[in-house]
């Protein structure tokens, strides 16, 4: 079995997302919605198992976005914030899975090269992997799968895995990417290119 097939995604799209006026997963970028993006991404990268976490308005995202090759599960507290939500989808990666990425519906430019370079170094035995664009910070973030036990006490209200990689600074490991996409989340209107 490759690596790329042993690491499953977990992409993030339960919430509510006020400031972009709709319901973000749908956004459309070049006709097709954000979430759908993201998925294709990750699948073209060589991941199989994609876990997608809805939550708002999860009935219409469910209409809109073909799911079937994904697992899918809502939570029906998101709103009480992203870490329950990511919480969930760490639930739902098989138990012998290498390792999991972390994965946003409303960071639909990441190029598929840079998650293939995140599973080559999480290949090369790295325990956390994010990508580094202009100095930078951004996702999707890999976890091996030991760092499960330890990753769920840390999540809290809005805060998904920041405070755990921040205690473990030491096994980050980072890798520089040419690939605005890893920092850019559609937040607002103005956020979409291409829309």
């Amino acid at each position: 079995m490759s690596q790329s097939s042993s690491v499953e995604a977990i992409v993030l799209a339960a919430g509510k997302g006020e400031r972009m006026g709709r319901i973000k997963p749908l956004v459309e970028i070049d006709g097709r919605a954000s979430l759908a993006r993201v998925i294709d991404i990750l699948h073209g990268a060589g991941i199989e198992r994609v876990i997608v976490i809805l939550g708002y308005e999860s009935e219409e995202i469910e209409k809109r976005v073909d799911l079937d090759d994904c697992i899918v599960a809502v939570n029906t507290k998101y709103e009480r914030g992203m870490a329950s939500s990511l919480a969930l989808g760490v639930s739902l990666v098989a138990r012998d899975a290498a390792g999991f990425l972390i994965s946003h519906a409303d960071m639909p430019y990441v190029k598929v090269e840079t998650v293939r370079a995140i599973l080559d170094r999480a290949q090369g035995g790295a325990r956390i992997v994010a990508p580094m664009y202009a100095k930078l910070r951004g996702f999707p973030v890999y976890l091996r799968a030991d760092c499960r036990a330890g990753l769920l006490p840390t999540l809290v209200g809005e805060i998904g895995a920041r405070n755990y990689i921040s205690q473990h600074e030491d096994e980050l490991e980072l890798v520089e990417v040419d690939d605005p996409g890893v920092t850019v989340d559609i937040d607002r209107p103005e956020d979409v290119i291409g829309g």
